[in-house]
């Protein structure tokens, strides 16, 4: 699991209307894990579309991975939030923005 991959994170590249994914940036998270967190990661930086196109390239139709994907599409914000927090940065007040 990358652990945060966040649109700023992924480097795609779109050939005939589909994504490629060209690479991946900002290793520092990687650790063993549940991928739903990284597919959620890629629904929430990157739209919902492409995650269904991601889903669909993967076969990853599994109904207990689709109900941790959208378990942690909903708390994304206020993982940002937790993330913030710990590092002391400025995304604490967005993360926070949905939960005021």
């Amino acid at each position: 699991m990358h652990g945060d991959l966040g649109a700023e994170n992924v480097l795609w590249e779109w050939t005939h209307g589909l994504p490629h994914l060209s690479g991946v940036l900002d290793w520092d998270d990687v650790t063993l894990g549940d991928p739903a967190e990284d597919l959620a990661a890629i629904g929430a930086g990157c739209g919902p579309e492409l995650l269904e196109r991601v889903l669909a390239l993967g076969n990853w139709s599994n109904r207990g991975l689709l109900t941790r994907i959208a378990a942690r599409r909903g708390t994304s914000a206020l993982q940002q939030a937790l993330y913030a927090i710990r590092d002391g940065d400025e995304e604490l007040v967005d993360g926070l923005a949905d939960y005021r």
